[in-house]
């Protein structure tokens, strides 16, 4: 009796012993687990010091020329968000010190221009101030002479104008858009690229573009339109 009572007792123990290792190993593989989540998401092996996971601005760009007369004929393409213009918002939300006019009715980023340029911007080119060696805040010439090289249409119609914007609401993730139709006014103009600008006015120390796309070229003729829509995305947690 005394035997089996010692040898109940020592697997009683052995078995405690196993539950208390399974849960440790389920324990770890969480925590591992979670970790790896965090890392993922925020780059960080410590995700007790990221209080939010996502934090994510995004534009989108969608264009309709329609011929005086006709039908829309519609495309979205690839946009490019210039760092430039990445940093602006960042300084403007975390310290309002973001150095170019200060935001009101005319300085926002609802203001949409358009250039004949078909050279591809790449976000690494300088999108803010004058026009110079290496950087412009007009449209069609991010990095300057250096980069695009290009210029931003101001006449017949398709000079820089503020769009109609439809603001988020609720919880994330949500859009807000800029719409605009410029219209063809005195003679035949070719558009390939759209950008999403800060103020009217180009060539100027205060310009800054948030994000710009190029299209295959379109040649509008008088009384032609195109709609314009840059759609920024909104995702926070």
């Amino acid at each position: 009796m005394g035997g089996e009572r010692i040898r109940m007792n020592f697997l009683k123990i052995e078995w405690t012993k196993k539950k208390g290792a399974i849960a440790l190993l389920a324990t770890s593989l969480v925590v591992s687990s979670f970790m790896l989540g965090g890392y993922i998401a925020t780059g960080n092996w410590n995700p007790w010091g990221n209080r939010h996971y996502y934090q994510v601005l995004n534009a989108n760009f969608r264009e309709c020329y329609t011929p005086a007369g006709g039908t829309p004929e519609c495309q979205s393409s690839h946009n490019v968000m210039f760092d430039t213009g990445a940093q602006y918002v960042e300084k403007l939300v975390t310290s309002n010190n973001e150095g170019f006019c200060a935001v009101s009715a005319s300085c926002s980023f609802h203001f949409i221009a358009m250039s004949s340029n078909t050279a591809a911007p790449t976000a690494g080119q300088s999108s803010t101030g004058v026009n110079g060696a290496s950087s412009s805040g007009d449209c069609g010439n991010a990095g300057g002479t250096a980069g695009q090289n290009g210029s931003e249409l101001t006449t017949n119609g398709f000079a820089a104008t503020g769009g109609t914007v439809t603001d988020i609401s609720g919880s994330s993730p949500k859009s807000s858009t800029v719409v605009n139709t410029f219209t063809d006014a005195t003679a035949a103009t070719t558009v390939a690229q759209s950008c999403l600008v800060i103020q009217t006015g180009s060539d100027s120390a205060n310009r800054v573009t948030l994000a710009a796309a190029t299209f295959s070229a379109i040649t509008l003729q008088v009384g032609d339109t195109i709609q314009i829509t840059w759609t920024i995305t909104w995702t926070w947690s």
